[in-house]
This record gives C-alpha cells, structure tokens and sequence, in this order.
C-alpha cells in the first residue's frame, strides 16, 4: 500500500511505479492439465512392464491407454481435458487411435520366441 504523507494524500510516485509493477508482470494463461495425469499414469505401468520383460503385457497396457486418452478427449469438455487439448478435436482422436493401433500391432507381431 502506498505510504500517505501527514496531509492524508498519497504520493504520486509510489503509485505510479505500484501500477508499472503491475501492469509490467503478464497474467499466468496456463491450462490445467487436468486428465493427463491418468494417461501419464497409464503410460508408466505400461514402461514398468516393459523394465521387466513383460512386452505383451505393455502394449496392451500403452494400446488401452491411448484409447482411453481419445475417449476421454471425446467426452471431456476442452477445459475439462487440459494436456489432452493438441489441436482440434477431431484430429487429437484421430492421432490416439491411430497411435493405440500401431502400438498393439507392432507389439503383438513381434517374435518373442528364444533362438
């Protein structure tokens, strides 16, 4: 708060450079993340699967993640979604289910068999 002198008014300095502070600092227009952080969660099983051997286990796991990702990309509000909002709706769907089904085809294909 500025500083009065003993007359009651304020001084004009300290109110001008109180407002220059103000006006000088951009408003944080960050959004949320809101719904990302299931899908990250889902993402981290689905590497600590592969850490330890269990690549089928993992594809389902990161294929079902995806997918859920472009459900919810569906469903949620662009507010609600937060880090799953790319691009348009549409093709952030698109992009999740294209990339769940590389992910499962790729991961299912593989020859696991010992030689």
């Amino acid at each position: 708060m500025p500083d009065e002198d003993v007359h009651g008014e304020l001084d004009p300095d300290e109110v001008a450079s109180e407002d220059l502070s103000e006006q000088s600092r951009p408003a944080l227009d960050v959004p949320p993340l809101a719904a990302w952080w299931v899908i990250a969660a889902g993402v981290v099983v689905g590497l600590i699967f592969v850490l330890t051997d269990h690549v089928l286990r993992a594809t389902a796991v990161l294929g079902a993640t995806l997918v859920l990702a472009a459900v919810l990309r569906i469903v949620l509000s662009t507010d609600r979604a937060g880090g799953l909002v790319v691009r348009s709706r549409v093709l952030d769907v698109l992009t999740l289910v294209v990339l769940a089904g590389l992910i499962v085809v790729s991961g299912f294909t593989l020859d696991m068999t010992p030689r």
